[in-house]
């Protein structure tokens, strides 16, 4: 039996090297890698570069599809204005005013917004990781907040770059109920964006307990959905939940990967 082939999507940035001239950089996190390699996948990095017409050929030749965190969506692919100024400032920046990597790029939005298309058109597993997550949401016609209401709950990273954990509520009998065997655990923030309007063929079925949207999956049975706020990747070794999901995932596109 061949292990299914996960698409990973990319961030793409230009980064001074050691000449000091700026290379362009397709890039993702290795524990986004790990994540998949240690559940029995093989990963496949997307290059966000590729034209959204192609989009369909290339889901076509994965079982899989892992959308990653990254910059913002753009607003304009949920019919707002940016309410944002992206200017060269050093850490997560405040409300209202973050970082140039922050700033959206229309052209990774659109390219992906085609990919989750064609996967939900082939039934294709699918998992979305913060921005990933957000990017589901737009797809299928929802908003989000540009900045998170303040609350209660800590869901951005802090000036001293710690990063927050705070506990996410499951739906019972929900999918995700299934999935990570349980109704209460933690997870880690690092978004200062998330879900206002959800879209159209997605159930929420994880909050925060400020009742912000935590975790999303697909209204169809037959096709595996899960967006994730928080950053399962990074908290797999700490809380088993994420394990589960990433575990889950793979099964899926193994399942799918022999049809």
């Amino acid at each position: 039996m061949r292990k299914p082939i996960i698409g990973i999507t990319s961030n793409f940035e230009s980064i001074k090297a050691v000449s000091n001239h700026s290379d362009e950089f397709i890039f993702v996190r290795y524990n986004y890698v790990s994540a998949i390699l240690e559940n029995g996948g093989i990963p496949l990095i997307i290059n966000s570069k590729i034209d959204h017409d192609d989009a369909e050929h290339l889901v076509a030749r994965l079982d899989g599809l892992l959308f990653i965190g990254g910059q913002d969506v753009d607003p304009q692919f949920y019919g707002e204005e940016c309410a944002i100024d992206y200017c060269d400032i050093y850490g997560s920046g405040t409300p209202y005013s973050r970082p140039l990597r922050d700033k959206p790029n229309p052209e990774r939005d659109k390219f992906e917004i085609a990919l989750y298309q064609a996967a939900k058109k082939r039934k294709l597993p699918v998992v979305g990781i913060c921005r990933g997550y957000q990017l589901i949401n737009v797809a299928e016609g929802g908003s989000l907040f540009q900045e998170i209401p303040i609350n209660d709950v800590l869901h951005t990273i802090l000036p001293n770059e710690k990063i927050p954990d705070h506990e996410i509520l499951i739906e019972k009998n929900s999918h995700a109920h299934q999935i990570f065997g349980s109704t209460c655990f933690f997870t880690c923030s690092i978004h200062h964006q998330g879900i206002k309007h959800l879209g159209q063929d997605l159930l929420a079925s994880g909050f925060a307990k400020d009742g912000l949207i935590e975790v999303v999956e697909g209204r169809d049975p037959e096709h595996f959905v899960i967006g994730m706020q928080g950053h399962p990747e990074r908290s797999c070794r700490q809380y088993d939940e994420h394990t589960y999901l990433f575990a889950a995932f793979i099964e899926a596109c193994q399942t799918k990967a022999i049809k």
